[in-house]
């Protein structure tokens, strides 16, 4: 202004020269920023990612979840971005609300951010973002005022440190499928329609957002693609193709160059053909991979390894998947996965094997996600996000349901949070603690855990300081509630834990519950004390239970939480405008525990060796001699060959170790039931690495009798089924994530011939062309299967089928996915 205010003081024509160089200076900063400092832009090759040379470029990063688009459980939070939205409104006034929003998403990623994921060595940041970031929500197909701040913050900041932009429209206006993640749970607007609007006016929202999107960053090198919707999992595949397909025609109406990221469905990208034959140019297709979580096995290093040395595994692997994209000729981009939660010292070389892996194809990949803040803090056994908030000496163990469904496992190698060890502060002699175990259930689950051989031992002298940590009876322990109905048995003796020791403690609640046991031990500041133990998720249904072990300065109170001292919990109906003011301001000022081991694996020019596999054992055998089963199998011969593991399974699949480093390929399994059917498995190791398993074989039981029920999970062959945790009536296991083609088999035993009625008890959120049921390979009976309301909402579907007395096969073979079952019932009708 005082150069303009000199300029005024003279002739019209220095006014006007005045301006021009003013004028001129603001062109060429603005060029600068968005030309010369811009990064060369990406196209497509066949199925590669290339710069404007030609050059392949390889994408590697991650995603800043939780930013533009909340996810309350990565900030220690309850609740959704709506519901938040919506009560902040409503207690403090539109205007408010805008100003709290903007103070979190100013506090939640800042400069610190932006250098440590540059410091990671990433490429390419994935922003995942709402609607009406962009979109006016009060006045539909209008832009904001501000439409673009975060958006353009993200991408001058990521072209500062040399890395690009993927832009996710994580949550469309009515929302794209029923969860969390985007934005809104419940509604499905986007497919279904609601709020007295058809689907087609969300749809036509987000295809108008899409074109100005496109408008606005059309030429901006920085920008790698458009990610069009994430997870729009609410609809069959056929249909989320034709919206794509609609939407990417908008976008090249405006920007003739960004590559178009065309999203997968659940099942996969079939519905799609090949994009080239649909006159679609510059595209890519996103897929999500996730093993070890959310029913893809068990998080831990065997999952892993089968996903990216492509093993013998009833789960996709990268060469599947590489001979799908070959087939589309498209590049292709993994915009979620989580490689390194709960894997300990391995989380940082699997990430760097994960991300290498799919650089060897080509895949662009951004794990979820960059920061997690939980309410103790701390990576523990490595939580989810490459940073997290520095945690307290208070968190000793944690399982969860979420990322471990089914867990049996010592404390040393829990799936989740884990503390092999604890030294207090303070300068008095000794200091009272309160060791808690703390268990609960939310989101109408329910509660089914055991603990056993708790432990807390002085290094300095060998006492220990926990009473009766074995159980057998309450002597020791006070219970203690927060909400909810819990019940203790101390003396339980079913599915205890392994590395139990006999009876062990029980903890059951009904939906929504948290509480536990405590009790009070005296240990000496600065000393050394050795934490062990052992639990198990007896039967709690999937994504609603957790078990946690805390030591606490105070004592637990009826009513109160605990939850670790790292970050509060606030409740956003109650909270006054300071509490939560604070809470937004402290995400961009509190200490990071940054995950050392896996920054060191992303920038080491040395890979690690990690997947450098023995060779599979072959020519396993089993032969019953007397109560006990022997296995056999064909000796290794590598140099660095360690040994052989044993592992069993009452269930296909779902195997236990039983034995380990044996010497010698033989081993006999003594603690068999007489009469029940198991797989047994054998796997090589060397210093670091498993082999794949071997082919199994079975110790068959008794076939399964009819009229009867089968439990679905009991199946004696299968390809491509899996099994997870089931909340209908009786739990237990269900059979799911079936895709078409995917097959399960039985044996049974016909009473009597004649004509009987089949009931399936099916789930399904979306319904299918569901399966067809053989008998000795013969068809008896097809079922499509109706939307039921939910993956876990279940039904019950009816036939009839003609049976002949005898032992026969029976199998399911899926013609479609996106459908679980529970259980078969056969009844007699008639001769």
């Amino acid at each position: 202004m005082k150069n303009i205010t000199r300029v005024e003081r003279t002739t019209p024509a220095a006014i006007v020269r005045g301006c021009v160089r003013a004028a001129t200076a603001i062109l060429i900063a603005s060029l600068l920023t968005s030309c010369l400092w811009d990064l060369p832009p990406l196209h497509t090759q066949g199925t590669k990612w290339v710069d404007r040379s030609g050059h392949e470029v390889i994408l590697k990063g991650t995603n800043l979840g939780n930013w533009l688009l909340q996810e309350t459980w990565m900030m220690g939070q309850t609740g959704e971005q709506c519901t938040i939205e919506q009560t902040l409104t409503t207690r403090f006034g539109a205007a408010e609300k805008e100003r709290l929003m903007n103070l979190y998403r100013d506090s939640w990623i800042t400069t610190r951010d932006w250098d440590l994921m540059a410091a990671n060595g990433l490429n390419v940041v994935r922003v995942p973002f709402i609607y009406s970031l962009v979109e006016d929500d009060a006045n539909p197909f209008h832009l904001r005022p501000d439409a673009w701040k975060y958006l353009d913050y993200a991408i001058t900041e990521a072209t500062k440190r040399r890395m690009y932009v993927i832009l996710d429209l994580h949550g469309a206006a009515g929302s794209q499928g029923h969860e969390q993640h985007s934005g809104c749970s419940g509604r499905n607007w986007f497919w279904d329609g609601g709020d007295g609007h058809p689907a087609s006016y969300y749809q036509d929202r987000t295809t108008w957002l899409w074109r100005e999107i496109a408008k606005h960053y059309r030429g901006r090198g920085s920008v790698a693609g458009y990610g069009v919707l994430n997870e729009p999992w609410g609809t069959d595949p056929a249909t989320l193709a034709a919206y794509v397909k609609t939407a990417y025609k908008a976008i090249r109406q405006v920007d003739p160059d960004h590559v178009v990221i065309l999203p997968g469905h659940s099942s996969g990208i079939d519905a799609y053909g090949v994009p080239a034959a649909q006159g679609m140019k510059n595209v890519a297709f996103e897929m999500h991979f996730y093993p070890g979580i959310f029913g893809w096995g068990q998080i831990g290093y065997g999952v892993q390894r089968d996903w990216l040395r492509c093993g013998p595994t009833n789960f996709p692997t990268v060469c599947e998947w590489d001979a799908r994209i070959k087939k589309v000729n498209a590049p292709f981009f993994i915009g979620e996965m989580q490689p390194w939660v709960g894997q300990g010292e391995l989380g940082g070389k699997i990430a760097r094997a994960t991300y290498d892996t799919y650089a060897k194809y080509g895949w662009a990949s951004t794990s979820w996600s960059y920061k997690v803040f939980t309410n103790g803090g701390g990576q523990g056994a490595g939580t989810w996000g490459m940073v997290t908030n520095v945690g307290t000496q208070e968190v000793l163990v944690k399982a969860n349901t979420w990322d471990c469904d089914n867990w049996d496992s010592t404390f040393a190698t829990a799936c989740n949070t884990r503390a092999d060890s604890v030294t207090i502060g303070g300068t008095t002699p000794t200091k009272t603690m309160y060791l808690v175990i703390k268990s609960g259930a939310c989101c109408g689950g329910a509660l089914d855990v055991a603990y056993d051989r708790i432990s807390l031992v002085n290094d300095a002298t060998g006492q220990e300081m926990i009473v009766n940590g074995d159980f057998g009876s309450g002597s020791g322990w006070t219970e203690w509630n927060v909400n909810g109905v819990q019940s203790f048995d101390y003396g339980y003796v079913g599915s205890t834990p392994s590395g139990g020791s006999g009876p062990a403690l029980r903890v059951q609640g009904t939906a929504d519950n948290n509480g536990g046991v405590y009790q009070a031990v005296q240990l000496v500041p600065g000393q050394r004390y050795t934490f062990n133990g052992a639990f198990r998720d007896v039967g709690s249904p999937a994504a609603s239970a957790w078990a946690e072990v805390y030591l606490v300065a105070e004592e637990p109170k009826t009513g109160v939480d605990i939850t670790g001292t790292a970050l509060p919990t606030i409740n956003f109906e109650t909270a006054d405008l300071a509490s939560i003011e604070n809470l937004f301001r402290s995400f961009g000022t509190i200490d990071y525990d940054l995950h050392e081991d896996l920054q060191h694996w992303l920038t080491s020019s040395t890979p690690p060796t990690i997947f450098t596999l023995p060779a599979q054992p072959v020519g396993l055998t089993l032969q019953e001699v007397g109560p006990t089963i022997r296995l056999d199998w064909a000796a290794n011969h590598e140099s660095d060959l360690t040994g052989y593991n044993v592992y069993r399974a009452s269930v296909l699949g779902s195997y236990t170790r039983i034995a380990s480093g044996l010497s010698a390929p033989t081993y006999t399994d003594s603690s068999a039931t007489p009469g029940a059917q198991y797989f047994y498995v054998v796997a090589a190791t060397d210093p670091e690495d498993e082999s794949f398993l071997s082919e199994p074989v079975t110790r068959p039981g008794v076939a399964a009798a009819v009229p009867g029920r089968i439990q679905a999970e009991s199946f004696v062959a299968m390809s491509g089924a899996q099994t997870e945790s089931c909340t209908d009536t009786g739990g237990g296991l269900d059979v799911g994530f079936l895709d078409p083609g995917d097959w399960f088999e039985y044996t049974i035993n016909v009473q009597t011939s004649g004509t009987y009625a089949v009931q399936y008890r099916i789930a399904s959120q979306t319904g299918s062309e569901g399966f067809s049921m053989l008998v000795d390979g013969v068809s008896v009976d097809s079922q499509a299967i109706p939307n039921t309301g939910g993956w876990q909402t279940w039904s019950t579907i009816t036939g009839a089928v003609p049976l002949s007395a005898g032992e026969h096969t029976l199998r399911f073979n899926a013609t479609a996915g996106s459908w679980n079952i529970n259980w078969i019932d056969f009844a007699m009708v008639g001769p």
